[in-house]
């Protein structure tokens, strides 16, 4: 779910601390390059600063001019090269004692994976007065201390699952008492609730600690993904025109919005009036995501001999119908914005993120050829254009030191250190255009995934948990990323929980990656892919350089093991949901027990995607058609 939360100044603090103790603690030797601020209108000036252990402490005074400030330190790696990775974000600490017009702002963050050989500049942005102050630093940085950390070994896997499982199949079957029938029904529940207007989403039931009670542009186009996958399957009539009429809404809906603020706002009231408030703006990728959702729709809804105009007029043309048709206007858009700084998915961070480039990507993928299908070459043509330059800058996520896509890039923000977060493989599962950029198989996305699932395997007790009470295998619980501390009410070190919907994620990669590798026969492994398959499939014993063909031992229990993990995800899921059946966002990184915002549209929508492809990669075609006509007759 989409939330907005900053960290606590305690955790600031217990780190501004550490540069102090932990430098006594590891003999570092700071280098004080100041001892009181500067003064009144410098903006910004280093304090102290010291490298050690393979950990960049910096400490700095920062002009108390505005409320917004972002302060970023810049250095130069062992190459002697400076990107925007070679970066780190400062948070406050305190005023300066005796002088309230200077902050102490400081930050504590590994960066022996990139080496450091410089500090080339301090910038501090006074965001509400739309100023930049800067101090131009060059200054040599020498290691003092105990040595980096030592490579941290390759987890070993604490299971071998093979297979897809009866009792996943049974929790997932179509039936009236169903757990999928209760996420069905429960994610329709928040569709159209009293009192709000037509075409709208709520988040969650949830009216306080926390309050989801909004339509988020994102969440809305996301489960509207659903709502479409089931329209397509759908054979019964009344179904079908369910459906429809709930996705025609959705479309008027978002054109309604459009009227009313700015198309990279993230959220508004039920009855669709914009949400005036402060939060982090602008979310770039709700336009792309509800474009998308619609034009999968007026797909589907032509293929079943739809009216050509009404999709003109109700979804796509925004130029000519401005106050009926969102489609158009989102797309182009995204085509003038997609290359721009954008907070991402939690609603935490402002950067440049993979999950908004590539869910903009397909976007402009989809929406350059459908604006074909519909005679506007001039649309297709921007978009076209657009989306060739989106994928030419996404290798920039690809971190060769690391072997991992970085979920943003740009400096370590609100301590992210490790660059790991489940939104790069929400933004596969969402963004993939089907054409080979970042796809289910890419071996790009298959070690980010294996870094990002291992990562919690030391995070969440929980994780030590992995038979269930029938002996079944449990995934690794997955959350957002490992160093999270928000909790579903607020935030605490060490509070971050496993998420429901990020649980599934990793789940519905495997059924999707499974997938694929079958329809295309064979398994290409190299050295990037190898991690992955030397943990998920370590029976199969893969080598890099080897193409396995489907007919060869080998890529039959690598497909074997990959159909066993993702049921295991599933059944890790299974384990930690109610009685009722009803989810939450979270799920305890203790005991397991829901926390968080009630009733998450999202958590149902996940479970919904997931065992929809878990159905397509053992090739059962009949279930998404009984899903789809669950309730109806």
């Amino acid at each position: 779910m989409s939330i907005h939360h900053a960290f606590q100044k305690l955790v600031a603090l217990l780190g501004f601390l550490c540069v102090f103790s932990c430098a006594q603690q590891h003999n570092c030797t700071p280098s004080i390059t100041s001892t009181a601020p500067p003064a009144d209108g410098s903006g910004v000036q280093l304090h102290l600063f010291s490298y050690c252990r393979g950990d960049l402490n910096v400490t700095a005074y920062i002009e108390d001019v505005n409320y917004d400030k972002v302060v970023t330190v810049y250095y130069t790696d062992r190459y002697n090269k400076s990107t925007p990775v070679n970066s780190i974000a400062l948070d406050y600490i305190s005023a300066v004692t005796g002088n309230e017009k200077w902050q102490i702002w400081s930050a504590k963050t590994p960066v022996y994976i990139d080496g450091i050989t410089e500090l080339l500049n301090i910038t501090y942005k006074a965001v509400n007065i739309n100023k930049v102050y800067s101090q131009t630093l060059h200054i040599p940085v020498i290691a003092s201390g105990e040595p980096v950390p030592a490579p941290l070994a390759a987890p070993a896997p604490y299971a071998t699952p093979n297979g897809f499982s009866e009792d996943v199949t049974s929790w997932l079957a179509v039936g009236a008492s169903s757990q999928i029938a209760t996420c069905k029904a429960r994610m329709f529940s928040n569709i159209n609730i009293k009192g709000a207007a037509n075409g709208t989403v709520v988040a969650s039931t949830s009216t306080a600690n926390p309050d989801y009670h909004y339509n988020w542009v994102r969440d809305a186009a996301l489960t509207m993904d659903v709502v479409v996958d089931l329209y397509e399957a759908a054979t019964v009539p009344s179904a079908i025109s369910y459906y429809e009429g709930i996705l025609f809404q959705y479309s008027q809906a978002r054109a309604d919005q459009q009227q009313v603020g700015g198309l990279g706002e993230p959220k508004f009231y039920l009855n669709n009036t914009l949400f005036t408030g402060p939060w982090g703006r602008p979310q770039n990728d709700g336009p792309a995501e509800a474009a998308a959702a619609l034009i999968d729709f007026a797909t589907a809804y032509l293929s079943k001999n739809g009216s050509v105009e009404k999709v003109r007029k109700e979804i796509y043309d925004s130029t000519t119908y401005p106050t009926f048709a969102p489609v158009k206007r989102d797309l182009l858009y995204v085509a003038a914005n997609w290359s721009l700084e954008s907070f991402d998915l939690w609603e935490e961070e402002s950067s440049y993120h993979f999950f908004n480039s590539l869910v903009s990507h397909r976007a402009l993928r989809i929406g350059s050829t459908f604006a074909l299908k519909l005679n506007d070459s001039d649309t297709a043509s921007t978009l076209s254009a657009a989306a060739d330059a989106v994928v030419a800058g996404m290798g920039r996520f690809w971190d060769e030191n690391r072997q991992l896509i970085l979920y943003e890039y740009g400096p370590v923000l609100k301590n992210k250190t490790s660059f790991k977060d489940i939104a790069v493989i929400l933004g596969v599962l969402h963004g993939y255009a089907d054409d080979d950029i970042f796809s289910y198989t890419n071996d790009q996305v298959l070690v980010s995934a294996y870094q990002i699932a291992t990562s919690f395997l030391s995070v969440y007790p929980i994780a030590k948990v992995t038979l269930d009470s029938a002996g079944g295998v449990l995934g690794i619980p997955i959350g957002r990323y490992p160093e999270d501390v928000y909790n579903g009410t607020g935030t605490a070190p060490s509070g971050g929980n496993p998420w429901y919907l990020a649980t599934t994620t990793m789940a519905e990669l495997f059924y999707k990656a499974t997938l694929s590798f079958t329809s295309a026969n064979q398994i290409l492994v190299t050295n990037t892919s190898l991690p992955f398959w030397t943990y998920f499939a370590p029976s199969a014993s893969l080598t890099p350089g080897n193409t396995y063909p489907s007919t060869s031992p080998a890529f039959q229990t690598a497909i074997g093991a990959l159909e066993g993990w993702a049921d295991a995800f599933m059944r890790r899921v299974k384990f930690h949901v109610p009685d009722d059946g009803r989810l939450a966002e979270e799920y305890d990184r203790n005991d397991g027990i829901k926390r968080g915002a009630e009733d998450l549209t999202w958590s149902y929508a996940s479970v919904i995607t997931a065992a929809m492809a878990r159905a397509r990669s053992r090739k059962d075609t009949a279930y998404p058609r009984s899903l789809a006509d669950l309730g109806f007759t």
